[in-house]
C-alpha cells in the first residue's frame, strides 16, 4: 500500500501532467477574443483570457469604463502583468475593432433584451462565420437574443461566474438548433482557458448554477424576514456549516457520504416548512427601497466605508485564490463512478 508521501507525490505529479494538458491545449487554441461590456464581469471574462495567452479586445461604451479598465485588469492578473496586458486592445465601438482571426465572441451587456439584441445583429455581421458568439447572460436565452441575426444556429449561452477570472464552471448551454461544431468549439476553448465547462441542454431561467443559489437565497431571505435568523447568523451558518463542505464536495455527493435514508427522513420533516414564495420578500423590497444595495451605495445588511470595501475586497480575493487551489489539488484524485 503506497505511502502518504507517496500517494502525495502522486497527485502532485498528477496535478503537473494536467497543467501541462492544458497548457498545451491553450497554446493550440489561443486565439483572439472580442468581450463586449467591459464592467465587472467584462473584465474578468477578458482576464480569463488574458492570462490564457490570448489576444484580447474589449468593447465598451462608457469612457470611464474604458480609461480604468486596464488598471482594473491588472488587479485581477497574476505575474508578469505587463506581457499579459500586452495582449488588450481597447475601443469603443463594435466597428472599431479588427475581427480578423477573432476565435471567440462573449457579449457581457447588462440585462437587457432589446440592447442585447443590438449588440448581436451588429455582431453578426461583423464577426468571422463558424465561430462561437456568446452571451454571459443567465437569464435571457440566446435563442431569444439571436432572433433575425441569421446566425441562430451559433449564438449561445456560455455563462461565467462572479469573479469570472477566479470561478473555475462555466455554463455552456447546447440547446437543439445549435451548431454542434460551435458548440464543442465553445467548450475546447473554455477548458483551454483553464474552465471546467458544464454543459447543459435546456436553457431554464437561471440555468443551473442560478437555481441553486436561488434555491438557497430564497429560504436565506424567508428566515431573516421572519426573524428567525439575522443576515450575519445565515452567512455564518452556510460559511462555516455546510458551505465548509462544498470545497470538498457537492451536496450530492457529501450526502453519498452520509446517507440517502438519513436526508430521506429530514426532507420529510423540513421540505413542506420550506420558503415558497413566487416574489422576493419584504425585507429585500424595504433594502431596494431605500437604497441600500450592498458595496455599490454604502450599505446592504452590512454598513461600508471605501476602507472597508477595500479590506473585504483583498481578503474575498486571497480566499479565492486558497480556494482554488483545493480544488485544482483536489482534481488529481481519480472522480467518483457516477450513476446519474
Amino acid at each position: 500500500m503506497p505511502s502518504s508521501t507517496q500517494s502525495s507525490r502522486s497527485g502532485a505529479h498528477s496535478s503537473r501532467n494536467s497543467a501541462s494538458r492544458l497548457n498545451k491545449l491553450a497554446a493550440s487554441i489561443a486565439g483572439v477574443a472580442v468581450v463586449v461590456g467591459g464592467g465587472t464581469m467584462g473584465a474578468g471574462v477578458a482576464a480569463a483570457f488574458l492570462r490564457s495567452g490570448w489576444h484580447v479586445t474589449v468593447v465598451e461604451a462608457d469612457a470611464a469604463s474604458r480609461e480604468s479598465l486596464p488598471s482594473r485588469l491588472a488587479g485581477l492578473l497574476d505575474a508578469p502583468v505587463e506581457s499579459r496586458i500586452a495582449g488588450l486592445v481597447i475601443h469603443a465601438g463594435l466597428a472599431d475593432a479588427c475581427w480578423e482571426g477573432v476565435r471567440f465572441v462573449s457579449e457581457n451587456v447588462f440585462e437587457d433584451l432589446a440592447v442585447k439584441r443590438a449588440v448581436f445583429a451588429h455582431v453578426s455581421q461583423l464577426a468571422p462565420r463558424g465561430i462561437p458568439l456568446t452571451s454571459n447572460s443567465s437569464t435571457i436565452a440566446a435563442a431569444d437574443i439571436a432572433a433575425g441575426t441569421g446566425r441562430e444556429n451559433a449564438i449561445l449561452n456560455v455563462h461565467f461566474l462572479m469573479p469570472a477570472h477566479q470561478v473555475p464552471l462555466v455554463e455552456v448551454v447546447a440547446v437543439a438548433g445549435l451548431d454542434p461544431h460551435i458548440v464543442e468549439q465553445a467548450l475546447e476553448v473554455m477548458l483551454a482557458i483553464g474552465k471546467k465547462p458544464l454543459r447543459l441542454t435546456q436553457a431554464l431561467p437561471g440555468f443551473l448554477v442560478n437555481r441553486l443559489q436561488a434555491a438557497l437565497m430564497r429560504e436565506a431571505l424567508a428566515l431573516v424576514d421572519a426573524g428567525v435568523a439575522s443576515a450575519r447568523d445565515v452567512d455564518t451558518a452556510v460559511r462555516h456549516g455546510f458551505g465548509f463542505r462544498y470545497a470538498a464536495c457537492g451536496p450530492i455527493l457529501q450526502k453519498e457520504h452520509s446517507g440517502w435514508d438519513v436526508s430521506f427522513k429530514v426532507y420529510q420533516t423540513v421540505f413542506p416548512t420550506l420558503a415558497n414564495n413566487a416574489e422576493p420578500p419584504a425585507v429585500l423590497r424595504e433594502m431596494l427601497s431605500n437604497n441600500r444595495l450592498g458595496m455599490k451605495t454604502g450599505q446592504g445588511f452590512v454598513r461600508w466605508t471605501p476602507a472597508t470595501m477595500q479590506v473585504e475586497k483583498v481578503r474575498f480575493n486571497r480566499a479565492m485564490g486558497r480556494a482554488q487551489q483545493v480544488v485544482r489539488d483536489d482534481a488529481a484524485g481519480p472522480p467518483p463512478d457516477w450513476t446519474g
